[in-house]
């Protein structure tokens, strides 16, 4: 990672976006159990109080910065009503376990996108892209990009275009579990 690298630091903002909602249910895959939906095992056994998915990439530098943070803020609340979900896009499935993953000792749960390389024709057409339009984010990639489902309403979501503020998610999650 590169010293004093510039975070991409973005408020908490809310959105009503009906079609952001019908978007996030896209189909995920892992290594040993295939495809899956993304909220499939929440609209079965229920979501929990909040319901953190990030979408990050292995050589992305703001998301090895954050993920750190994220993985001690997953630890400290997961038991609480707090859950979270890693969407990986972008990136070789073998780089990001080791490089990323092992590298930092993360214990997040987390899932393959729709697409493991940087492909500028491809990237128009997945999920990932759908969402970010929808929040209007601008930025070339998009990771990371984080959204907060609170109680499984998914008609008001929440989500953050970069890093969370400093505290801002601790904050989150006491005025939403506590």
């Amino acid at each position: 990672m590169k010293k004093n690298h510039p975070h991409e630091y973005a408020e908490i903002e809310s959105s009503s976006n009906v079609p952001l909602a019908q978007e996030l249910n896209f189909s995920v895959s892992t290594h040993s159990d295939g495809q899956k939906s993304l909220l499939g095992r929440y609209e079965t056994e229920g979501f929990p109080k909040v319901l953190l998915i990030s979408f990050m990439a292995e050589w992305c530098s703001n998301c090895h910065y954050e993920a750190l943070i994220l993985n001690g803020i997953y630890g400290a609340w997961h038991n609480s009503g707090f859950d979270m979900t890693i969407v990986v896009e972008y990136s070789d499935l073998d780089a990001w376990e080791d490089r990323f993953m092992r590298k930092h000792d993360i214990h997040i749960p987390y899932f393959f996108g729709e697409l493991n390389e940087k492909n500028e024709t491809l990237r128009d057409n997945i999920a990932h892209t759908r969402i970010r339009k929808l929040m209007n984010d601008q930025r070339i990639w998009g990771v990371p990009l984080h959204i907060l489902i609170v109680s499984g309403n998914l008609k008001k979501a929440y989500f953050v275009i970069g890093e969370f503020k400093p505290g801002a998610l601790e904050q989150f999650l006491k005025d939403y579990i506590s």
